[in-house]
């Protein structure tokens, strides 16, 4: 089976470096493989990364790629890894219950206040996850505005109201923080392994622009 997202894709180029209005940037990447220099301009992320090694396999199946042989908490620690790497002073990690104690505990290691917030996603009560909350800023250290909310309605709100620069994401998808900082006026940068979800977020920003 393959997911084509209605064929979006084909209106744009879907190579190298996208360049994006309010100096933002994206790229269809794997960040297991490389992560791009740009990704360190972010100050903030916000990460939905797989929530177990079934997500995994989703996610490179639906790229039409080969699935990565590696543990699931290998692959976590990658993950990790980049974070480092970028050094935002806030991050933002939406996930399950599986491994929710798991990143907890990894993000002290990093920030000196960790938290996080009950959610749901698509809109749904029963779909019931986290969205984990950690930073080095004593200002920001909790936004109770955040709990209970769906986790689309967290992403808006921390693209409208948190205090950022450039707000990243490594697993963009079909690109919501993209779009709401977009909507916003606000910079952003990402990865996604699928361009055919990527060219969602490029069509989203060309329309509006035409709008404007």
């Amino acid at each position: 089976m393959k997911w084509e997202y209605g064929k979006t894709y084909e209106k744009h180029d879907m190579t190298g470096i996208i360049d994006l209005p309010n100096n933002s940037q994206v790229q269809v990447c794997d960040w297991l493989k490389e992560l791009p220099d740009f990704m360190r301009r972010a100050d903030t992320l916000f990460i939905d990364p797989p929530w177990n090694v079934g997500n995994v396999n989703t996610f490179y199946t639906k790229a039409e790629m080969a699935y990565p042989q590696v543990d699931f908490l290998q692959f976590s620690a990658q993950l990790i890894e980049r974070v480092r790497t970028i050094a935002p002073s806030t991050i933002f990690v939406e996930m399950g219950k599986e491994y929710l104690g798991w990143w907890l505990n990894t993000l002290q290691a990093d920030y000196r206040q960790v938290t996080f917030y009950n959610s749901t996603y698509y809109r749904k009560r029963e779909n019931k996850c986290y969205v984990i909350h950690a930073t080095n800023d004593h200002k920001t250290r909790r936004y109770k505005a955040l709990e209970d909310l769906d986790e689309a309605d967290i992403i808006a709100w921390i693209a409208a109201n948190h205090q950022y620069n450039v707000i990243g994401d490594l697993c963009m998808g079909t690109g919501l923080v993209g779009r709401r900082a977009y909507d916003n006026g606000r910079s952003f940068v990402g990865t996604e392994l699928n361009y055919k979800r990527l060219a969602l977020l490029v069509e989203y920003i060309v329309q509006e622009e035409k709008k404007k």
